[in-house]
Parts: C-alpha cells; sequence; structure tokens
C-alpha cells in the first residue's frame, strides 16, 4: 500500500532522480497513451545545482497542469522554425519577405541556437548570439531586424503552447546611430542639376534642390500653381488650400 501511494505522490509531483555529480533525471508523468494504454513520461537530464533541477522540474509541472503537452520540449529550434515558415509564414508573406527571413535565420540564428531544444532556449543565449553578431561588425539595424524576426517567432510558439514564457524578452539591442543629414555644396548642385537637366525628370528635381520641397510636395505640383512672372509656386494642390 505504501508503495503505490509513493508511485502516485510521484505521478503528481515529479521525479528528480540523481544520476551522478550534480546530475540530474527529471521525470514528469504525461498520462497514458490512447492507443496502447501506456504511461508516457517527459525524461530530461539537468546539470548543474539542486535547485535548477527542481526550477526545471516546476516549470514543466506547471506546464502540464495547464494541458500543455510539452511538444515543445521535444523540438529544436531548428525544427520550430522549419514548421513556423511552412504553417505561418508563408501562407501570408510575400515571397521575397520569406526568403529574407529565411537567408537572416540561415546566417545568424541557425548556426549558434539551431541544434538547441526550443524550450531549452535562454534569454542569455539569445543575447550572447546578438554580441557575436556585433564582434562580426554587423550593423545594429541587421541585429534588430534579427531581434524582430525571432520575436515573431517566439510569440507564434507562446500561441501554440510550445512554450509558456519567450526567451527573447528583455534583452538588451544596439542603438542605431542617427546620421546628421549633409547638405550639398554649390558644387555638388551644379554637377547635379547638370546630369538631373539631361533627363525627363529634370525640371521636378530642379524645383526640388531649388525649394527643398518633399518629394510629396514637388510630384503634386501642377502648372496652374506655378506662378511664371513672380516666379513662386504654391503647395494648395497638396494641402487643399
Amino acid at each position: 500500500m505504501r508503495a503505490k501511494e509513493e508511485i502516485s505522490i510521484a505521478r503528481k509531483v515529479g521525479q528528480i532522480i540523481a544520476r551522478g555529480d550534480r546530475r540530474w533525471l527529471i521525470r514528469v508523468y504525461l498520462g497514458r497513451d490512447h492507443e496502447t494504454n501506456k504511461r508516457k513520461y517527459h525524461n530530461r537530464t539537468i546539470h548543474g545545482p539542486m535547485r535548477e533541477a527542481q526550477t526545471y522540474l516546476d516549470r514543466r509541472l506547471r506546464e502540464r497542469d495547464l494541458g500543455r503537452d510539452l511538444e515543445g520540449a521535444k523540438i529544436t529550434l531548428n525544427e520550430y522554425l522549419d514548421r513556423w515558415f511552412e504553417t505561418a509564414v508563408k501562407p501570408r508573406l510575400r515571397e521575397k519577405t520569406c526568403q529574407d527571413y529565411e537567408g537572416m535565420l540561415r546566417r545568424y540564428v541557425r548556426p549558434s541556437l539551431g541544434e538547441r531544444l526550443l524550450t531549452a532556449l535562454r534569454p542569455l543565449d539569445v543575447q550572447t548570439t546578438y554580441h557575436q553578431m556585433m564582434g562580426r561588425g554587423l550593423s545594429p539595424r541587421a541585429i534588430r531586424y534579427t531581434h524582430a524576426v525571432l520575436r515573431s517567432t517566439m510569440r507564434q510558439a507562446l500561441n501554440w503552447r510550445l512554450l509558456q514564457e519567450s526567451p527573447v524578452d528583455g534583452l538588451k539591442l544596439p542603438q542605431q546611430s542617427r546620421r546628421e543629414m549633409q547638405a550639398l555644396t554649390v558644387e555638388q548642385v551644379r554637377i547635379f542639376l547638370k546630369a538631373a537637366l539631361a533627363t525627363p525628370h529634370g525640371p521636378a528635381l530642379a524645383v526640388a534642390v531649388a525649394t527643398a520641397m518633399r518629394p510629396s510636395e514637388y510630384l503634386g505640383l501642377k502648372w496652374q500653381d506655378v506662378d511664371w512672372v513672380r516666379q513662386t509656386s504654391t503647395l494648395s494642390a497638396v494641402f487643399g488650400d
């Protein structure tokens, strides 16, 4: 009777079994297989102090009790990304965008993180990948773009109940430096106009240089907006004044 009670308790609270120095086997009971009626377990070996093993067990028990099937614990990030592309990206995004996503992940994410289990990813792992990208001389813009795509993948994993929390939240991203705008010199303007006026778009570009209008402004001008006597133009066509 005592043994049956211990087995029943173990199924509810999970098991931490010592497997050597700072090595622990975590077992979580998942119920019985509907076809074979055999018991199913989630098994994972944790290296480190006992508290890390207990933390992992507690998280897995919470996921089990919330109805998650722990599928995320069984697939690598590479496997998950393949599924994500096929089911969530390709059906709704343009082919060029899909190619950009795939290329970016192939170059910067899969080499360092792809073989990790999806549920084993930690913020420090992703932060380290960003640091390595900076070490390779990649721009802050490239790193922030990578982060945006990864954040989208992890958000979908949360929706699919493969993760309980996102490993890309709270990371520190490099700041994008904004360059101060440089105005053309008089000589540069002469060279520009000489080349521009030889094209059909020359007059429009000349107006742009002479007035500092924005494209939405000078491209919206009509003949009636130009005062040939005063050599001025108005923006009524743009703003509706």
